[in-house]
């Protein structure tokens, strides 16, 4: 299950908005105090607030000062795979979706909404939402009777339903299936209804506890930090650990909290009994409520220091290291082993205190976790070099007018506000630009040119003075490079795939103008991937593809691997493919010699590429020295 989006109303600054993340990578971009700190204090109220040890909890204070209305909500819609729907009906097992419980997107949403009329917020302040997507003409949600108010809606229609004696009458969700059967058709219009999980049918068996037991763990690192004995900078990583380590064992704990009730359950049943030969009034008012602590409170570690200094009375930047670290091994694990658990980590800017080295290590560990199914990372920074480094699906920017602060949605206003934020500048220093579609092509030309000695010698790309950026998606540094190119002199080689029609106009344009500084070639097969032979591809994944070798330059080499089951452990085939890719092109290429070109008709092609991209450096150097001052030509 992953965060799709956050709604906040009336909540400090916002007074209405809605934030979509990303299913990996999210950073968090805006002037100080604008309100990003503010997002991720949002997710921790809703996801850890009425825990005894959140890190923030709601306060009146958080109201919105400008609202006439003294309410504030906090909202999360999530998405999920059909095998992780909640069941809610033990008696007889239902999922969200039949139950009508989802949005109109088809997500799961809830909101939580507070009453701030009075003096401070209590228990009793806090009113938590399903927002459905439900059936008109239904004027209570089924979902919210009882057993006896369900039998009585099928006698009122038992009519009308053909196998109205087949129905257990018993069973909850087995009525509730059968009444929508005859209420819901095509014809039937839907509205949106706010269902309040405390009027679900208590027969239901604890529906909020079994969606909170499905919802993601979320763990936010605040960059403002006292330095107090049990300092959550230093712990927090412990505790985490602790938690997830109990998440893993959530079955057995579950059996151990169904045995102690039960047992225990028995004997209140039986002292209730003898009770009754005193007072049966007392004891018909008497029942046993299961009052359950957090698992994770049993256990509490802290990290020692040898020299008897504690860690949390170290300088920020040591402290700052050890949340590094925790990440750093925090990804190599996750490379190592299968995660049930869904993650979200809020950090807030992972580089204070930090020597840039140190922050490039800590962004590239967090891309690592995000990059996992079951992880999320959400981050504020104010560094340039960290916003360059994500996609620009990954970027959430804040600005503010006289209403508060806003996300900003328009792409190129987003894009140019981060810009102009963080004062990021064009990382193009080559006079000649090699213009690819994204960073696979980046690799495979790269490798290929390493691997190859024929091709290096033509040009080493790693030792000339050349910049390779990728034209579609990709990161932010790319984009305000791809716009730089635009105004600039700056000679271009223009490297596409055949397979798009896009590309295909473009190198036609290119060639047609005849500008004297854009130059372009089109792949003569399918895509970078048809050029790493076949034979080396079996070997890599231990598969056969000889009915694919007769076609090998058009097909489709990615999707062909995930129908044959490379890399299943990916359960998103989009996931899957894109992880391929980033395989063939960045460790597979390294592998293909001049002998593998030659048998594939590909190594002319290939050295023509390069042979054009060191003939326009030598023109570009040759113009160049033709207009320096103290040359005699003319």
């Amino acid at each position: 299950m992953k965060l799709h989006s956050l709604y906040l109303k009336n909540f400090r600054g916002y007074r209405e908005e809605v934030i979509n993340f990303s299913e990996n990578m999210n950073v968090i971009i805006g002037k100080n105090d604008i309100g990003k700190s503010t997002l991720m204090e949002a997710l921790e109220i809703f996801f850890n607030g009425e825990n005894k040890d959140a890190l923030v909890k709601p306060e009146i204070e958080d109201c919105n000062v400008n609202s006439t209305e003294k309410v504030m909500e906090i909202g999360a819609c999530f998405t999920f795979e059909e095998e992780e729907i909640t069941i809610i009906d033990s008696s007889n097992p239902t999922s969200l979706k039949e139950e009508y419980l989802l949005n109109k997107d088809g997500l799961l949403e809830i909101r939580k909404v507070w009453d701030c009329s009075k003096d401070k917020i209590t228990a009793s302040s806090l009113k938590v939402y399903l927002v459905a997507h439900y059936p008109k003409g239904i004027d209570k949600p089924l979902i919210t009777l009882k057993q006896e108010e369900l039998r009585k809606e099928l006698r009122t229609i038992a009519d009308k339903i053909d196998d109205y004696d087949l129905i257990n009458k018993n069973k909850n969700a087995e009525m509730r299936k059968a009444l929508y059967k005859h209420l819901v058709n095509e014809d039937t219009e839907f509205e949106t209804r706010f269902i309040e999980i405390q009027k679900i049918d208590k027969d239901s068996k604890n529906i909020w506890d079994k969606i909170k037991s499905n919802l993601p763990l979320y763990f936010l690192f605040q960059s403002d930090r006292t330095n107090s004995d049990n300092d959550s900078e230093v712990q927090n990583p412990l505790k985490i650990a602790t938690k997830k380590a109990l998440a893993e064992m959530e079955d057995q704990l579950s059996h151990i909290v169904e045995e102690v009730d039960k047992k225990v359950s028995a004997i209140a049943e039986d002292t209730i009994n003898k009770l009754k030969d005193f007072n049966g009034e007392i004891a018909n008012r008497l029942k046993t409520n299961l009052n359950l602590k957090s698992w994770d409170s049993l256990f509490s570690f802290q990290l020692e220091s040898d020299d008897g200094i504690p860690l949390n009375k170290r300088g920020s930047g040591i402290r700052r290291l050890i949340l590094l670290s925790y990440f750093r091994a925090e990804a190599e694990r996750i490379a190592e082993e299968k995660n049930n658990k869904n993650i979200i980590y809020a950090i807030e800017e992972p580089e204070t205190s930090q020597h840039p080295n140190f922050q490039r290590m800590i962004i590239d560990s967090l891309l690592k976790i995000s990059s996992d199914d079951k992880h999320q990372v959400i981050i504020t920074t104010h560094t340039p070099e960290i916003a360059k480094m994500v996609d620009l699906d990954s970027l959430i920017f804040i600005s503010k007018d006289e209403y508060g602060p806003q996300i900003v949605r328009k792409e190129e206003e987003k894009l140019k506000g981060i810009v102009r934020s963080l004062g990021i500048l064009p990382t193009i220093e080559s006079k000649v630009v090699i213009c690819v579609e994204g960073e696979n092509d980046i690799n495979f030309l790269r490798n290929i040119n390493q691997a190859i000695d024929d091709f290096k010698d033509i040009i080493d790309l790693e030792k000339s003075n050349i910049t390779m950026i990728g034209m579609k998606g990709s990161n932010l540094v790319n984009w305000v490079n791809r716009n730089y190119l635009r105004n600039s002199n700056v000679i271009e080689f223009h490297l596409y795939d055949n397979d798009r029609e896009d590309y295909r106009k473009t190198i036609e344009e290119i060639k047609a103008n005849r500008d004297g500084r854009r130059f372009g070639e089109l792949t003569s097969k399918r895509e970078m991937e048809n050029y790493i032979p076949p034979e080396l591809i079996e070997e890599e994944f231990g598969i056969n593809l000889d009915l694919e070798k007769m076609d090998w330059d058009n097909i489709d080499v990615p999707k062909v691997l995930v129908s044959k089951g490379v890399m299943q452990h990916i359960k998103c085939p989009k996931k899957r493919e894109e992880a391929i890719k980033e395989r063939l092109n960045g460790q597979l290429s390294k592998k293909i010699r001049k002998e593998h070109l030659i048998y594939s008709n590909s190594y002319e092609e290939i050295k023509s590429w390069f042979e054009q991209i060191a003939d326009l450096c030598d023109k570009n150097w040759y113009e160049q020295f033709l207009q320096t001052p103290h040359h005699s030509l003319k």
